[in-house]
């Protein structure tokens, strides 16, 4: 339920807004519906990467230019080691490694921001 409510509401979000639409998804999904600390990081994590993924295939196999190399090149200019690695290889990476993070954090801290306004009051 988690998976498909943040990849839906942030890949809408994700057609009108900035990339990081996707914390606030997952800050707001977590905080309603998260049960436990390692549903609140893993689920949006999973559901970020997925849908970070699939729309840098979409926009790699339906763009005219290869925007994909040309992006990985911005990130691995002077590095001869990752000249023969496919540049989508690269960009998939690099989405992996910032998008993973973003949505399993703010995912973590709305379970977390809810816990701490639901505690009980201490005597």
């Amino acid at each position: 339920m988690l998976f498909v409510l943040i990849v839906v509401i942030a890949g809408l979000l994700a057609v009108v807004g900035p990339w990081w639409t996707i914390a606030p998804v997952c800050f707001a999904v977590c905080w309603w519906k998260s049960t436990s600390a390692s549903q609140a990081f893993w689920t949006p994590a999973m559901a970020g990467i997925t849908l970070w993924m699939g729309y840098a295939l979409y926009l790699h196999f339906n763009s005219g230019v290869d925007l994909a190399t040309k992006v990985a090149g911005i990130f691995t200019a002077g590095v001869p080691a990752l000249a023969a690695v496919p540049g989508i290889v690269l960009v998939l990476i690099i989405a992996v490694l910032v998008v993973g993070p973003v949505s399993g954090f703010a995912g973590l801290a709305g379970l977390a921001v809810r816990r701490f306004l639901n505690a009980p009051a201490s005597p």
